[in-house]
């Protein structure tokens, strides 16, 4: 059974989908295949010339559910893509690209959430695959070893699906300092109004962040209207480059801990390294009132550690974009716990927020096909370091 990334949304089928699964895309003539790798390779180049004219697009093969493509791409920017491309092969799974008669012509593919892992066997039908444009965020589930042993360029848009994650976290931090989490539990369950003594109030506030990649940065970068004192550890991040960014380095996660009156979880789930990578012995550093925010990975955070803290101290609180299981099985303790928000997996892009990765796309593509490099191209090692 095929490793699969996991869907944002539930497939459904095109609706001008043939009986295999996959739309025609247009007949243009084969022409020189050869010559046409060469076009493509143009953005390997390091230092890259002007870009030359652009005399023909790269084949493309479109691999989307029939919902996702149309999240991704409204009406004119899927006349860019085409415009940008020629699309030989548009199929709602990969099942169907598998057997559509013009695979082998494909030099790009395009998709998102629900393709199985590129493997030896899958790339096999893809012999003129050089470019892979992700749709959504990391790529981990995607790629395999064979992908970069093929020297195939990956794209991810996970620039754009990153940015509702920092709102999110943005505003669930400024819910935090006013206190609104705890304050809307009192109001339902005793009816009536607390007092407004003890709120910290957003501004000036110390807020720790646990990694510092690009939700973190934009997180960072927000929080400078709130006058925060954003405090960050991250172990591959020289200090001096948070220094540069008004972001004090902590080097020990007890001491961010300890002084965070939120704290964001940002940290990439990595097996072996960051799995319950925030104990128990770390939630019970929290100060008195603080919040904690996870939008990274459930399994980073020890679980049953939170659950058992969160009891012993009412006075913390939880903001669980993402749980260990997913979805929660029914018996567990976060449904219940007064002090947990659980939002499953709302902080990500969702519906029309999901046309800003379409158009990332839609821009990797046309650099590629001008024959300058991508922006936003994923190399092996640094696909290790994203959640």
């Amino acid at each position: 059974m095929q490793d699969v990334v996991p869907a944002g949304r539930p497939c459904e089928s095109f609706h001008d989908a043939d009986p295999s699964g996959c739309g025609p895309g247009p007949r243009m003539p084969v022409g020189d295949v050869a010559g046409r790798k060469n076009m493509l390779q143009h953005h390997f180049s390091k230092e890259p010339s002007l870009p030359p004219t652009r005399t023909t697009r790269p084949r493309a093969a479109v691999v989307l559910s029939h919902s996702l493509k149309h999240e991704l791409f409204g009406p004119a920017d899927w006349a860019d893509l085409a415009d940008v491309a020629e699309v030989v092969a548009e199929c709602e799974d990969s099942t169907a690209l598998s057997v559509h008669p013009r695979r082998h012509e494909a030099e790009v593919l395009v998709t998102s959430w629900g393709m199985p892992r590129l493997t030896e066997q899958v790339l096999s039908d893809l012999p003129a695959l050089r470019v892979v444009a992700y749709a959504a965020g990391s790529v981990r589930g995607l790629v395999s070893e064979a992908v970069w042993a093929r020297d195939i360029v990956v794209v991810s848009a996970a620039e754009a699906n990153n940015e509702p994650v920092a709102e999110y976290v943005y505003a669930q931090t400024v819910l935090a300092l006013k206190d609104v989490h705890r304050r809307a539990h009192r109001i339902r369950t005793a009816r009536e109004l607390p007092t407004l003594d003890g709120i910290p109030g957003i501004y000036g506030q110390r807020v720790g962040l646990v990694s510092f990649g690009s939700i973190a940065r934009k997180v960072a970068a927000r929080l400078r209207h709130l006058e925060a004192h954003v405090m960050a550890w991250d172990p591959h991040i020289p200090p001096e480059a948070l220094g540069r960014l008004s972001v004090e380095p902590v080097d020990e996660l007890e001491d961010l801990f300890a002084r965070s009156l939120v704290l964001s979880v940002h940290a990439p789930l990595i097996p072996g390294q960051t799995e319950k990578l925030i104990t128990g012995e770390l939630l019970r550093r929290l100060p008195h009132g603080a919040t904690l925010i996870n939008t990274a990975r459930g399994a980073v955070v020890d679980e049953d550690a939170l659950v058992d803290v969160l009891r012993e101290r009412p006075d913390l609180y939880a903001v669980l974009d993402v749980t260990t299981r997913e979805p929660l099985s029914p018996s567990s303790p976060l449904y219940a716990l007064p002090n947990v928000m659980l939002t499953g997996h709302v902080a990500g892009t969702v519906s029309g927020e999901r046309r800003a990765m379409g158009r990332l796309v839609i821009e990797e593509l046309r650099r590629v096909a001008d024959g300058t490099s991508p922006l936003h191209a994923v190399s092996a090692d640094s696909s290790l370091l994203r959640a």
